[in-house]
């Protein structure tokens, strides 16, 4: 890695890091309580600081918005907290609230952003993630891939760069088990029927570490060994287990920011077409 982009990264992940944790600390109310004057500003803060540090990371030809997610297929996701979409391919659709809408022909990731959270609300967060991962779908007589012309099949059970990479950030997991995590998370994504590509990509705790997964075949690409670790749940027909790192803060956040890269290099770009939406 280039010396100058290390220092600069490591500087703008310790900055992360301090100002996540301490952001609540701005937001608290006077009479020591622990209840915030404005949560609506606290989460937008929050948001506003995992914008600044994904922005660091990620082309220009991309962004990072606040919104819903539609398709042409008259389905809506419920608010995201971070959205991100490809600049020029993506049209601007508001209401008079300043509300966005953004088209899912063009949108690559999500993300939610949360304090600290119990197991429970933890996979209460991830199944409404990956309920809002589902609704990138796109009417076959409309594909056309922006940046793969060659590519004319849409087809996220096969490919997993049609999907959306879907994270969560959080300060801290209470009384942290990773193992009863792991079982919860699943129990969680079953009993919601979520299929196994939409399950999220990431999972970041600052007190805890990251959470992915790993390839346990060992005929799934010459390239890719056992045990690596991989930033989506399915690639084909395999499906992988769950990985848990903790190699401290700026190794995990460079675990995430590399992660996010890496896909945003390889994902298909679509174009939303009008008449679809019409």
């Amino acid at each position: 890695m280039n010396q100058i982009y290390k220092k600069l990264l490591k500087n703008k992940i310790d900055q992360f890091i301090t100002d996540f944790k301490s952001s609540k600390e701005l937001f608290e109310s006077l009479d020591n309580q622990n209840k915030l004057f404005h949560p609506g500003e606290f989460g937008l803060f929050r948001e506003n600081i995992c914008d600044e540090l994904i922005k660091f990371t990620i082309p220009n030809k991309y962004n990072t918005g606040t919104g819903f997610l539609i398709n042409s297929f008259d389905e809506i996701s419920t608010q995201c907290d971070i959205v991100i979409y490809d600049l020029s391919n993506t049209p601007l659709i508001q209401d008079s609230s300043n509300n966005r809408f953004f088209p899912v022909e063009s949108v690559l990731g999500i993300g939610e952003i949360k304090s600290k959270l119990t197991i429970k609300k933890l996979c209460e967060a991830l199944v409404k993630l990956s309920k809002n991962k589902a609704i990138k779908k796109i009417n076959q007589n409309n594909v056309f891939c922006v940046n793969k012309p060659n590519n004319n099949t849409f087809n996220p059970k096969v490919n997993c760069y049609d999907t959306i990479f879907s994270f969560l950030i959080c300060d801290e997991i209470e009384n942290f088990n990773y193992a009863r995590i792991n079982q919860e998370m699943n129990t969680f994504y079953k009993k919601n029927n979520i299929d196994y590509e939409f399950r999220h990509n990431f999972i970041l705790s600052i007190s805890d570490g990251v959470s992915m997964y790993k390839n346990q075949f060992n005929d799934i690409d010459p390239k890719i060994s056992q045990n690596t670790p991989m930033y989506f749940p399915k690639y084909m027909d395999y499906e992988f287990e769950n990985l848990h790192i903790n190699n401290g803060n700026v190794e995990n956040l460079t675990y995430f920011l590399t992660s996010l890269s890496n896909f945003l290099a390889n994902v298909n770009i679509y174009y939303p077409e009008p008449n679809a939406y019409n």
